[in-house]
């Protein structure tokens, strides 16, 4: 008989959507599972509808959402990994993010992973790669009109922001080139060896870390996964001071083909920690800390020499005036601390991420000014059931900001992601590994949704601000310039024992696009506005 699910290790919290009974052993075939997936999703219902209890989300990658070993059931010596496939479509502009390698630009855009698993005694090797294709269209503005913004130096490629280049240097191309785009990936693949509480291995897969749904700070897939070498706990482990499961990463990130014209720094390294606590397995309560920092090195062979940056200081990178023209190549950093408290008794968690891109001068500067270089991530999510459980509604709120604090008036402040050390900043292949929203940029999303059975209807808005801090630095940064999206959406899906099928549509209209309104808030952008019709549909076969 076919097996039907995956074996995870929180695989009792799915109970409630099959009818057949867990099994003892991993099934021969299951679907992919991803880091902001549906299943994901499925998980988090679970537990605030008090029939499961999940432990260890927060600090996540597909090796350890589908490790049979962690919740004690054998692993199996082969199995198939059934191909997801993602499709998006844009009318007009790129539109998307939490999308892996994929870079969603205008046209059509498929992302398709699948693979195998194979277990041998304490070693399991996952080898999920990842195929993307872009069309990449040409868009009808160019974010390079020198009338509207400075010019993009000699340096760098023509499709490098050119919002990005002093002082807040990034590598995020406004478009990939002038052709359709197709890479195989590494994608969600790992090897992991597991030595009692402790795990050991190599990846390319995404980590997500934090309580976020959509806009984590540190750790999200937004960008391709990168390769890197792991030390993490096989599971929460219970300790005299609480339950903890805990992260330390290293390994090195490349930069796009459309940044700029020198090899010699197209590598950097990324060392990141990160540690949660909880009082014990049943606790609603989850605290947690992260820490990435990330250094440009002369090859993928140096990234080594960076290993444990993630426990040393970086100084202050960003601490300068605006006039001052240092960009020095050193170390920088993200830090943040983050909480969630669920109560599956009321069918509702909530939570916050808050970050800094400095560290306090002292403790009296922290003190003084808490919030300078700050970023932060809050957000709900409330579950009812209806009809004896056939039936639920769900809300979901979050709220984003990696704008430049208010304390940029008294102090000099980079914006959130970019750096004057590495001017690449906390990317990799062009994309933010962080919140996908963007750069300096601020946002809101709230979702409502109907399940019943297999079912699920939704209704979505958000609002994006991009790029808020660089707009700043624009030759016509008037009030009616901002670069702003809003996006109001309708989703819908269908899940059973064989298939999992998803589509979202969203209105999208984004004004002053690029900033590129020089006129009147009366002249309605200037010709500048833009609508895209975004669509995207996900079939996944089995999995959970």
């Amino acid at each position: 008989m076919v097996a039907a699910v995956v074996l995870t290790p929180l695989e009792q919290s799915l109970a409630q959507f099959r009818p057949t009974p867990v099994p003892l052993r991993e099934p021969l075939t299951q679907g992919v599972v991803t880091v902001s997936g549906d299943s994901v999703d499925r998980l988090r219902l679970a537990e605030l509808g008090g029939s499961a209890r999940v432990d260890g989300l927060m600090l996540r990658s597909t090796s350890t959402l589908t490790d049979p070993r962690r919740s004690e059931y054998a692993a199996r010596s082969f199995t198939l990994v059934f191909p997801l496939v993602h499709f998006v479509s844009n009318s007009e502009l790129p539109f998307g993010q939490n999308d892996g390698a994929l870079w969603a630009g205008k046209g059509a855009n498929v992302r398709v992973l699948g693979g195998f698993t194979a277990s041998f005694g304490p070693v399991r090797l996952v080898a999920i790669p990842e195929f993307v294709y872009s069309a990449n269209n040409r868009l009808s503005i160019d974010p390079t009109d020198e009338r509207l913004t400075m010019p993009v130096p000699p340096s760098r490629s023509r499709f490098s922001s050119p919002f990005n280049v002093f002082p807040y240097s990034l590598d995020l191309p406004w478009r990939f080139g002038t052709k359709s785009l197709s890479r195989l990936y590494g994608g969600q693949s790992s090897l992991t060896v597991t030595a009692g509480p402790i795990q050991v291995g190599a990846a390319s897969e995404n980590e997500w870390w934090g309580p976020a749904i959509r806009n984590p700070i540190v750790m999200s897939d937004n960008a391709p996964g990168f390769p890197h070498a792991f030390l993490r706990t096989s599971a929460p482990v219970n300790t005299i001071l609480g339950r903890l499961d805990a992260r330390f990463i290293v390994g090195g990130v490349h930069e796009s083909d459309f940044f700029n014209d020198s090899v010699a720094d197209d590598v950097r390294s990324l060392s990141a920690i990160a540690l949660t606590w909880k009082q014990s397995a049943a606790s609603g309560l989850t605290l947690g800390f992260t820490r990435s920092v990330f250094a440009p090195v002369d090859g993928y062979s140096e990234v080594a020499g960076s290993a444990f940056d993630a426990f040393r200081g970086v100084g202050h990178p960003n601490a300068m005036s605006l006039t001052d023209s240092t960009m020095e190549p050193g170390p920088d950093q993200i830090v943040s601390l983050f909480a969630r408290w669920a109560l599956p008794r009321h069918g509702l968690e909530s939570y916050v991420e808050w970050g800094r891109a400095d560290f306090p001068v002292s403790p009296r500067d922290f003190l003084e000014q808490p919030n300078h270089s700050r970023g932060y991530t809050a957000g709900f999510q409330w579950v009812r059931a209806f009809s004896a459980g056939s039936s639920r509604v769900r809300l979901q709120g979050e709220l984003t900001s990696v704008e430049q604090s208010t304390t940029y008036r008294f102090r000099p402040v980079g914006s959130f992601y970019t750096s004057r050390a590495v001017l690449q900043g906390y990317t990799n292949e062009g994309q933010l590994i962080g919140a996908g929203l963007g750069p300096g940029s601020s946002g809101g999303w709230l979702a409502g949704d109907y399940f019943r059975g297999g079912w699920q209807f939704g209704l979505s808005i958000g609002r994006t601000r991009f790029n808020n801090d660089a707009f700043f630095l624009q030759r016509y940064a008037s009030r009616c310039g901002h670069d702003v999206t809003i996006y109001p959406g309708l989703r819908a899906s269908y899940s059973n024992r064989y298939l999992r099928l998803g589509a979202e549509f969203a209105a999208v209209d984004r004004y002053n696009t690029f900033f590129q309104n020089n006129a009147s808030c009366d002249a309605g952008g200037a010709g500048t506005d833009r609508s895209n019709k975004n669509l995207w549909v996900t079939l996944a076969t089995f999995g959970w």
